[in-house]
């Protein structure tokens, strides 16, 4: 099992790199993407992907400096101290190209020979256990 999610991690890492982005910066991307008016603070981002404040804050200085300008930082009108992040016009078309990949990525992996093996010896080990 660790060999396959490692083989998933290194497609997605490849697949990635053409938009200059890491697969936890792309789920960054996604968990804004599917906010309901495409903003979060960094401390729902932080608790979403569970990951660390300096991480969080690291990659939201990253994204915001690419080029197409993907996040926009603001303060919340409730909470000035709260710090929050939008995902902007041009950042929803470039998660939705780079999502096209990733799932493409995904989906010739989880249809590959090697995870149906992999399903096979899940699946028997479940039911020699249910069998006890």
């Amino acid at each position: 099992m660790k060999n396959f999610e490692s083989s998933i991690q290194t497609k997605l890492e490849k697949s990635l790199i053409k938009y200059d982005l890491s697969p936890v910066e792309f789920s960054f991307l996604h968990y804004l993407y599917d906010q309901y008016d495409s903003k979060a603070s960094l401390l729902e981002i932080k608790e979403s992907l569970e990951l660390s404040s300096a991480a969080v804050s690291r990659m939201a200085v990253r994204l915001e400096n690419k080029s197409c300008k993907p996040i926009v930082r603001y303060h919340s009108d409730d909470n000035q101290k709260e710090v929050c992040l939008k995902i902007t016009d041009s950042g929803i078309k470039y998660f939705k190209q780079a999502s096209a990949v990733v799932d493409t990525s995904l989906n010739e992996s989880f249809s590959s020979k090697e995870f149906d093996t992999l399903r096979d010896m899940i699946l028997a080990t479940n039911i020699k256990t249910s069998e006890k």
